[in-house]
């Protein structure tokens, strides 16, 4: 999705939640990719600072009442791994 098809999406209201759910799963996938990386890597403090990325998205997905419970559960595991 190109940048200006996201900013239409956002601007139309009736399905602009819907569509800024799938993004932020797209970023949540985004940064459990770059957090393994940084673990194969040992830096401890990026793999922080993704851990920390991921829970903030948890919240933003939980604020939004998402009703997929997947995501969240998926990111709590992830986060256990680690």
């Amino acid at each position: 999705m190109t940048v200006a098809q996201s900013t239409i999406a956002f601007s139309n209201p009736k399905g602009s939640v819907e569509s800024e759910i799938e993004e932020f799963h797209a970023i949540a996938r985004l940064i459990v990719f770059m957090r393994e990386n940084a673990a194969n890597l040992a830096a401890d403090q990026t793999v922080y600072c993704l851990n920390l990325a991921l829970e903030q998205i948890a919240m933003e997905l939980r604020h939004r009442a998402d009703n997929s419970a997947d995501i969240e559960s998926y990111l709590k595991d992830e986060i256990k791994r680690q």
